[in-house]
């Protein structure tokens, strides 16, 4: 499976990520950083949550269909699999919508993208998946 690995930063001081295009293919991994600032309201590591954009100007916060948010929990150098998020534009949060947490120092992220099946770019190349019993 190829692999496209991206870095993410959020700055010290701040609670939230600059933009990274992640439009290549879905996420399938997220490295987590070796330190992360505690929540000091509920006294656990600060929440993961995610904003994502079609276009990388106008950002929206991502919820699941049933209304919450997306969240994950940091647990310092460690990896996320498993997710297999479609987005184009993402920006990472620490801390939820409703309360953001600013990082003490600089936290760095890995984002493994799955680029298999995926066209390289300026092939102008589309591809098609038939679904069902389409005989050739």
């Amino acid at each position: 499976m190829p692999l496209v690995i991206l870095p993410v930063f959020i700055q010290a001081g701040q609670s939230l990520s600059d933009p990274v295009d992640c439009s290549a293919g879905p996420i399938i991994k997220i490295t987590q950083p070796g330190a992360w600032t505690i929540d000091a309201p509920t006294g656990g590591p600060a929440a993961l949550t995610f904003q994502t954009s079609s276009d990388g100007i106008m950002f929206n916060d991502v919820f699941d269909p049933a209304g919450n948010e997306l969240s994950y929990v940091v647990i310092a150098g460690t990896g996320v699999i498993g997710m297999r998020l479609t987005t184009g534009w993402v920006k990472f949060r620490s801390g939820t919508r409703a309360r953001p947490v600013p990082q003490i120092d600089l936290r760095e992220f890995a984002v493994a993208l799955d680029v298999a099946g995926t066209a390289p770019a300026g092939t102008n190349e589309l591809r098609v998946r038939l679904l069902g019993g389409f005989a050739p």
